[in-house]
């Protein structure tokens, strides 16, 4: 999928100047970066934005990555990427209750070659290891037009031990549960804009006759016609509270293709994570009947009435993929 053309907001607070913090080691260099890396699979993780550097990143520790999407649908991706002199093309599937993912070594000709097929789905950062007191962590420097970006992801054995983390004073917010976060969300669809900026949205779909069908809801004045959405929600992914939304504004139960998302920005400049639900079931009362009304339109009929043409658009691209 294309990216957006327009400008995105910057995606966290304002930067603040580096800081000294004792509980951090020094960065670990380049050539024992790979073992770490297999010392980190299966670890619980949580991340989180970096609002000021802690002055052991010295730029020289950092290995630069370029990586690119070839293949990315339904869950599936296959990558290729760039650490330093070394040359990676990777394929995982997302699809299942855990990720699968193969990984191999190519040649820099084999990566030149490939590199074009990523065009409009790249990410490149700088890349730091070190220690947070006895744990793991990383921090990537976004650059390109991801900057200033800044995430760290902290890794921990079990999760009694994740809850009991004492936050730095150079992490801002969480974002551990937030899809637009993920390094794949983000080649695509650039940086995420600030909290309360996006909302999450469904699209409950259903085939009459092998006829795409999309349903919709009214808006809460009645007088447009829109899809289930609302904001992000305290201690809820934003599965669950697309599912929330489907069921409040809609009362559609159904199966949630995590594999089928898209975003775009909205007429009102807000963002739109918007997810695909297969209906299995329309409830004869919900929450909002009384506020709203829902209909199932034919997916030529469902676009023209949706009036925000980025939602239009969105919402075109994601029934491409469910007509596949």
């Amino acid at each position: 999928m294309p990216k957006s053309t327009k400008k995105r907001p910057a995606s966290k607070a304002k930067s603040k100047k580096p800081i000294t913090d004792k509980r951090v080691s020094t960065p670990v260099v380049t050539g024992v970066q790979a073992a770490w890396r297999k010392k980190l699979d299966g670890a619980i993780r949580r991340k989180f934005l970096v609002v000021s550097m802690p002055k052991q990143t010295a730029p020289s520790h950092g290995v630069a990555i370029e990586q690119g999407y070839v293949v990315r649908e339904r869950g599936k991706e296959l990558r290729v990427r760039r650490e330093a002199n070394r040359y990676f093309l990777s394929a995982r599937d997302r699809s299942g209750p855990s990720v699968i993912g193969q990984e191999i070594r190519i040649t820099k000709g084999q990566f030149d070659k490939l590199w074009p097929f990523t065009q409009g789905q790249r990410i490149s950062r700088i890349r730091h290891l070190m220690k947070l007191d006895r744990y793991r962590m990383k921090i990537d420097e976004f650059t390109g037009e991801h900057a200033p970006l800044r995430l760290a992801e902290v890794f921990f054995p079990n999760p009694e031990v994740s809850k009991s983390f004492k936050v730095p004073d150079f992490f801002g917010e969480e974002v551990t549960r937030r899809d637009e976060y993920q390094t794949a969300e983000m080649a695509i669809h650039g940086a995420p804009e600030p909290s309360g900026m996006c909302q999450l949205g469904i699209l409950p779909y259903m085939f009459k006759d092998r006829k795409l069908h999309l349903l919709l809801v009214t808006s809460s004045s009645g007088n447009r016609w829109i899809l289930p959405k609302g904001r992000q929600e305290p201690d809820m992914t934003p599965h669950e509270v697309a599912v929330m939304e489907a069921v409040e504004e809609a009362g559609v139960l159904g199966t949630l293709r995590h594999d089928l998302r898209t975003r775009c920005q909205m007429a009102d400049g807000r963002f739109l994570q918007l997810y695909a639900m297969k209906i299995s079931k329309l409830l004869k009362s919900w929450p909002e009947m009384n506020v709203r009304r829902r209909r199932l339109f034919p997916l030529s009929d469902a676009l023209e009435m949706i009036g925000d043409p980025g939602v239009a658009k969105a919402v075109r691209r994601l029934c491409v993929a469910i007509n596949k």
